[in-house]
């Protein structure tokens, strides 16, 4: 009895390690090549074991490491009111769905048992592919989000967009955990499945040092406002001038270069831009004095109906192009199961209902043209392709992140942009409220960012590259081709276990 405890404490503390090593991957520590072996003691506790246990493990593993990179939730729930026990069930309930895709990967681990760590990645990818968009997606923490810092291997999201630097980390992890057990061909199938790698990585140095020498052409001046507005002061009206000063200071700021285009970030406006007057008038006249155009985020109200929204207003302050959101924050802009939760969770009945547009229209600015999408879209890379598709130049991504405090939260919502910028071979403009703002360039590169929680403007240059990447006209080519062959893999494993 004694024996067999030990036996499973250890295995406990492998998936433990392996949660630790995940947390450490991501933002604000980074620490990318942890993520390489990060899932490699989790595999050895699994090796050989039931599919039950192991799908248990996996669950043990992956509500660790959500609660990890998670744990923001608390500090944001607390710093609106609501009890801290209420942060931490939401934290819980959400790290345990997404242990959940752990837990199904360990579980179909141990059924098929393959030599081949190639074809488990398949499934790695088709789970995070599901997850992104499943139940409005959450796409959050995937994999491959880890290596943001590490530019020579993310370059091939051109082709197969994030999942394929998950696929790569899960292929290498795989392999190592073979390579420790020694088991039959290991040695031939962990040669070929490094020499993938060392592709990929020779195929991204040769990319990132000529995207580069490209011709650039129309290089902008694009300028960030950082208002650094309190959350709860975004909407008090007692509070209203005092925004209004704070970005009339930031938006008249004396230069000595004229940017092609001001970006404002998500909600800084305290109104309703097409709908209040004197926010209209406010807007027009700072649009006027700096002689430019500026992309304004505001709420709007329509047809009965209340919308998060971008305008592009010209530099005479008539308004020439808006977008509205797609892609809602479940619980943020809009609340599933409104009036059960109400009676729980008190904010809920001060959180609005936005309704959703479908246009993934394209403003045309002095700058070239925009592909906006705003706060948690960035994080959907499918959404972002289609702007880029209908013949953006300049992704802009405009949010607030005031929500999350001083955590990680800020920067791992950051660093997201990063992929979204190498796999349509963009410029990604940032405008934060309270930060992270920057620029980051087509090969994933931050040119330039700012501190958060700082009142600041920041300018940079850009440029547009004039080509569609295979993955902005395809999509998700790679992962549909990962559910296949998982399908395949499953509907077939007893001949696979034969090879």
């Amino acid at each position: 009895m004694y024996l067999r405890f030990q036996k499973i404490m250890k295995k406990i503390f492998l998936c433990v390690l392996s949660a630790i090593l995940i947390i450490l991957s991501y933002p604000t520590t980074s620490f990318w090549p942890l993520a390489w072996i990060s899932l490699v003691p989790l595999f050895l506790a699994i090796q050989n074991e039931k599919p039950l246990k192991s799908f248990l493990y996996g669950i043990i593993t992956g509500l660790v490491a959500y609660c990890g990179i998670l744990y923001w939730l608390v500090p944001t729930f607390s710093s609106a009111g609501e009890p801290k026990i209420i942060g931490i069930l939401v934290l819980l309930i959400l790290s345990f769905y997404l242990a959940l895709y752990y837990g199904i990967f360990c579980l179909f681990f141990s059924i098929l048992n393959s030599k081949f760590s190639i074809l488990n990645s398949f499934l790695w990818v088709s789970l995070e592919f599901i997850r992104t968009h499943l139940f409005t997606g959450f796409p959050w923490a995937l994999l491959g989000y880890s290596q943001w810092h590490n530019l020579p291997i993310i370059q091939i999201s051109e082709f197969t967009g994030i999942y394929g630097i998950s696929f790569l980390i899960i292929l290498v992890n795989l392999t190592i955990t073979n390579l420790i057990n020694k088991r039959e061909r290991n040695l031939k199938i962990a040669t070929t499945n490094f020499l993938l790698v060392l592709i990929c990585l020779v195929f991204g140095f040769y990319k990132f040092k000529n995207i580069g020498i490209l011709e650039h052409r129309n290089i902008r001046t694009i300028s960030i406002l950082q208002g650094n507005i309190d959350q709860y002061k975004k909407w008090d009206e007692k509070y209203e001038q005092e925004i209004l000063d704070t970005y009339t200071k930031l938006a008249t700021r004396p230069s000595s270069i004229i940017p092609d285009l001001i970006v404002w970030p998500e909600s800084s406006v305290p109104g309703f831009l097409k709908n209040d007057k004197k926010i209209y008038d406010w807007i027009s006249d700072i649009a006027r004095k700096t002689g430019t155009q500026h992309l304004v985020a505001s709420n709007d109200y329509k047809n009965g109906k209340f919308y998060n929204s971008a305008f592009l207003v010209s530099s005479d302050g008539k308004i020439t192009g808006e977008y509205s959101k797609n892609h809602l924050v479940p619980f943020g802009e809009y609340m599933p199961l409104r009036n059960f939760l109400s009676k729980f969770i008190k904010v809920v009945n001060e959180i609005g209902e936005f309704s959703s547009d479908k246009k993934y229209n394209v403003l045309n600015s002095s700058a070239g043209k925009l592909g906006v999408n705003i706060c948690f879209e960035a994080i959907f890379p499918n959404e972002i392709r289609k702007s880029v598709k209908n013949g953006a130049e300049i992704i802009i991504n405009l949010t607030n992140d005031a929500w999350y405090l001083k955590t990680s939260a800020p920067y791992q919502h950051f660093t997201m942009n990063v992929f979204r910028a190498v796999e349509n071979r963009r410029f990604v403009v940032r405008a934060a409220n309270t930060g992270v703002s920057g620029f980051i360039d087509p090969t994933g590169r931050v040119k330039s960012e700012t501190k958060i929680f700082e009142t600041d403007v920041l300018s940079d240059k850009i440029f547009a590259l004039n080509h569609i990447t295979f993955y902005t006209k395809f999509g998700d080519i790679f992962s549909y081709l990962c559910i296949i062959i998982s399908i395949i893999l499953l509907t077939f494993r007893k001949k696979f276990d034969k090879l």
